[in-house]
């Protein structure tokens, strides 16, 4: 009987513990578990997520979630699980908060669902204009400005012209 399956089998086990070894035997391995080279497009975005926030609202929503204009703020939430006595929309100072509760006992036990949404209200949406519709399963929240921003023209001063005398 020969020993040489059983020296392949440990220098085998040894490549397999050895991460130089490793890369060597596969150099394309170390991109694969790197995020940026799964999905540099998702990376990306998730990078560079804080620094696009073009609204005055503080946290992270997705754009679907929150639209301000100079009339009004909506806030769409997706509420279907919940019904409209599980949920409990208020404000307090300049801040709106949701929050769905809901239990349902079942033959093996209970099941409990929670969630709790704040949102700040930008400067000039007071809390007494805030309105709440539900709709399909979709929460919506629209808040209205204390008094609409007015559109102004500004004036352009051509300097060019007085350079020239």
């Amino acid at each position: 009987m020969s020993l040489m399956p059983y020296w392949l089998r440990h220098l085998r086990n040894l490549a397999y513990r050895d991460p130089v070894t490793r890369i060597l035997e596969d150099p394309f391995a170390v991109f694969a578990r790197d995020p940026f080279f799964r999905d540099p497009a998702k990376y990306i975005r998730q990078v560079t997520a804080p620094l696009e926030s073009d609204h005055a609202i503080e946290g992270i929503y997705s754009d679907a979630e929150l639209k301000v204009d100079n009339k009004k703020m909506e806030v769409h939430l997706d509420v279907q699980n919940f019904t409209p006595e599980q949920i409990q929309v208020k404000t307090v100072g300049n801040e709106i908060t949701v929050e769905g509760k809901k239990e349902i006992k079942r033959e093996d036990g209970w099941t409990k669902s929670h969630f709790e949404r704040r949102f700040l209200l930008p400067e000039g949406f007071p809390p007494e204009r805030v309105e709440c519709h539900l709709d399909k399963g979709k929460l919506k929240l629209v808040a209205f400005r204390a008094e609409p921003l007015t559109e102004r023209k500004i004036p352009i001063q051509d300097k060019s012209d007085s350079d020239k005398s």
